[in-house]
C-alpha cells in the first residue's frame, strides 16, 4: 500500500491551529506533533499523548482493530452494515466520484473528506490548504423551518464542507431506514433553544446559534426510543447529573430529539473531549472494542498516576459508581466505554454530561444487565470458591474504587428515592408499546429489589 498522509488541526484555542501530521503505512500509523505545538499549552491528540511528553513521532502498529491511533479512529463511523452515518458518507463519496475499495481505503477517504467538524476537538484534512480553506469559509447563518425536506446538500448536511453538491437528501424518506441505531445528524438552532428552525452546524466565530445533535426514531425497529431517551435524560437530571439541554420534537410525523452539544463553546470553538474507550485503548492493546474491559478497570485508570484522566479523582470514581447504579435502575444495559467520556471545562478534566442514557433493556434484543465483556466486582464469577452475587459485587466494586460502604449505601438510597416513581413514568409514555413497558417495569422492579437488599 502506498503511504497515506494527512494533517490534523484543532479549534481548541483562540483560533484554529495545526496540531500535527498523520502518516499511515502498511504496518503502522504515525503521528507527529507540529513543531511548537507543545508551547501552545493546548491538549493534544488524546490524554495518553500529551504534547510535552511526545516530542518525537508517536508510532502505533496497525492491527485488525485499529488502523489509526484510537482518538483518530473515533472520527470514522463504524463499518457495521447498518450504520446510518457511514451510509450517508458513502453516498457523498460516490457523488464526488470517489469509489474506494472496501475496508481501510474507504475509512481513509471518509477520514480526509469528513473527519473535521465532528464530535470532539480533532479536525482531519487531506492538506493544510484544505484546512485553511475550510476554516476561512463562513457558515451559512440562515435558519430554515423544519419541514418535509431539510433542503441541504448531503455534503453540507453531514459535515458542512465548502462548495456545492447537487445531491439533496430527504431525511423523511428512505434514508433513515438505512440505520438500525438512531440516526444522528449535526445541526444548529437558535441559541435560546428549539423554535422549529434548523441550520447547518456553526463555524469558528459563530455566536448566534448553538450546535445540536438531532436524533431520528427508527420506529420499525425501536418504537418509542426517542421518548425513552428523553425519560433517561430526565431521570438523570433529577438524580443531579449534568445533562445537556434537550427538546423532544416532531419532524414531519417522525419522532426526534434535539440535544445540545457540550463539545462546543459559544464562539464555535471546541473543548477537549475523549471517550474512555479511546483513552484506554491508547494505552492498552488488550482494549479492542468498546465493551472489552470492566468498570473496575475504568476506576483503576482514574487512579493512574502517570496519565491524568480527571482533576478530581475521588469525585470521578463516585460519578462512575452512581452512573452504573442509575443505569441499572433505569434499564440502560448499554453503558459501554464509548458512552463515558472525559472533557475539559474551565481548565478542569471531568466526566462529560450524561449522553445516550436510553433504557435499551425495554427491547428484548438489548436486554442485558451490562454490555457483554464488561462487569463490576467480579459479578457472576467464582472467587475463592464462592459465586459473587449482585450485592457482594457492588461491595467489591465500591471497595475497588476506594468508596466506603456508607458512601455506597448513601448513593443507593438517594438513587432509589429518585427512581421511586419510575414505573409510573414508564407507563405514561405514549409511543412505547405496552409489551416494552411491561418488560422495562419488571426489570426496574427486579433491580430495585436487589438494591433494596442492601
Amino acid at each position: 500500500m502506498k503511504d497515506r498522509n494527512a494533517v490534523i488541526w484543532t479549534r481548541l484555542g483562540t483560533q484554529p491551529v495545526k496540531m500535527g501530521t498523520l502518516s499511515v503505512t502498511d504496518i503502522e500509523s504515525r503521528f507527529t506533533y507540529e513543531t511548537g505545538y507543545d508551547e501552545t499549552n493546548l491538549p493534544g491528540l488524546g490524554l495518553a499523548y500529551p504534547p510535552k511528553d511526545f516530542t518525537s513521532t508517536i508510532v502505533r502498529p496497525r492491527t485488525e482493530y485499529f488502523d489509526f491511533h484510537p482518538p483518530i479512529r473515533s472520527l470514522i463511523p463504524s463499518r457495521a452494515e447498518r450504520n446510518f452515518q457511514r451510509a450517508l458518507l458513502l453516498k457523498y463519496l460516490e457523488k464526488i466520484n470517489i469509489h474506494p475499495d472496501p475496508g481501510f481505503d474507504t475509512d481513509w477517504n471518509i477520514l480526509i473528506n469528513a473527519g473535521h467538524g465532528g464530535i470532539g476537538h480533532l479536525d482531519v484534512f487531506a492538506s493544510d490548504s484544505a484546512a485553511q480553506q475550510w476554516y476561512s469559509t463562513p457558515s451559512k447563518k440562515g435558519l430554515v423551518e423544519l419541514d418535509k425536506k431539510f433542503g441541504f446538500s448531503l455534503k453540507e448536511f453531514m459535515t458542512w464542507f465548502d462548495g456545492d453538491a447537487e445531491f439533496l437528501i430527504d431525511v423523511l424518506g428512505p434514508t433513515p431506514s438505512v440505520g438500525g441505531a438512531i440516526p444522528k445528524l449535526p445541526l444548529s438552532i437558535e441559541h435560546a433553544g428549539w423554535d422549529g428552525r434548523i441550520g447547518l452546524p456553526t463555524r469558528f466565530g459563530d455566536t448566534d446559534r448553538t450546535d445540536i445533535i438531532l436524533k431520528l426514531e427508527n420506529t420499525s425497529q425501536y418504537p418509542g426510543i426517542i421518548e425513552l431517551e428523553a425519560l433517561g435524560l430526565a431521570m438523570h437530571d433529577d438524580a443531579g447529573f449534568d445533562v445537556p439541554r434537550y427538546w423532544p420534537v416532531k419532524v414531519n410525523d417522525l419522532n426526534a430529539i434535539a440535544i445540545e452539544r457540550f463539545d462546543r463553546i459559544k464562539n464555535g470553538g471546541t473543548v477537549f473531549m475523549e471517550s474512555i474507550y479511546s483513552i484506554l485503548a491508547s494505552g492498552n492493546e488488550k482494549i479492542t472494542n468498546h465493551y472489552s474491559t470492566t468498570y473496575d478497570h475504568i476506576g483503576q485508570a482514574i487512579d493512574n498516576p502517570y496519565v491524568q484522566l480527571v482533576s478530581d479523582r475521588k469525585q470521578a470514581k463516585l460519578h462512575l459508581l452512581e452512573r452504573l447504579i442509575m443505569a441499572m435502575l433505569t434499564g440502560n444495559g448499554d453503558l459501554h466505554l464509548e458512552n463515558l467520556s472525559i472533557y475539559e471545562r474551565d481548565g478542569k478534566l471531568s466526566f462529560t454530561p450524561v449522553y445516550d442514557p436510553v433504557p435499551m433493556r425495554a427491547y428484548s434484543i438489548h436486554n442485558a444487565l451490562f454490555p457483554a465483556g464488561m462487569g463490576f466486582g467480579n459479578y457472576g464469577e467464582e472467587v475463592d470458591g464462592k459465586m459473587i452475587d449482585f450485592n457482594t459485587a457492588y461491595l467489591r466494586f465500591s471497595k475497588n474504587l476506594g468508596i466506603s460502604k456508607n458512601a455506597l449505601f448513601n448513593s443507593i438510597e438517594r438513587l432509589l428515592k429518585v427512581t421511586e416513581d419510575y414505573d409510573k413514568r414508564i407507563n405514561a409514555l405514549k409511543t412505547l408499546p405496552a409489551e416494552n413497558k411491561v418488560r422495562l417495569i419488571e426489570i426496574h422492579r427486579d433491580i430495585r429489589g436487589g438494591f433494596e437488599g442492601f
